[in-house]
């Protein structure tokens, strides 16, 4: 999942797998067996409660 949090920061989460944080100093790839628990909590309930918020409007959406 890429989450565009502004116009020069995203998040890239593939839970299990890999985080990569991009902004305009680069990107920081981050192997999901290199996050702290505490990372891994954080980074998979952000993923979690995107999808979810997705989910509930995505009926709405218009192409």
């Amino acid at each position: 999942m890429m989450i565009k949090v502004n116009s020069k920061e995203s998040v890239e989460i593939v839970p299990d797998v890999f985080v990569n944080i991009i902004n305009e100093s680069g990107a920081n790839y981050i192997s999901w067996d290199e996050l702290t628990e505490g990372q891994v909590e954080t980074f998979s309930g952000l993923s979690r409660e995107v999808q979810d918020v997705y989910n509930k409007f995505k009926d709405s959406f218009t192409a």
